[in-house]
């Protein structure tokens, strides 16, 4: 678990400054980050609290049905783009 949070640490810094160079990071953007970090704890809490009460079944297919809809909505809008 320790790699796997080195990992996303560098991950994540290496992506701010693509992020950066894009105009990202406005005032409202950081703002709205402020505002929403208390929740983080309260999400992973709620998280934790779920993955004990559910079974790993049907986290498994909870999450691969969220993963096709991304796809879906992914493939929806590349083929729109290409439309137009």
């Amino acid at each position: 678990m320790g790699t796997f949070a080195w990992f996303f640490t560098v991950v994540n810094v290496v992506k701010l400054i693509p992020y950066t160079w894009l105009g990202a990071f406005d005032d409202t953007n950081i703002a709205t980050s402020l505002i929403l970090m208390p929740l983080a704890p309260v999400g992973v809490a709620l998280g934790y609290f779920l993955l004990n009460k559910v079974s790993v079944t049907m986290i498994y297919r909870i999450s691969y049905f969220f993963l096709f809809l991304a796809g879906v909505s992914l493939l929806y809008k590349g083929g729109v783009g290409l439309l137009t």
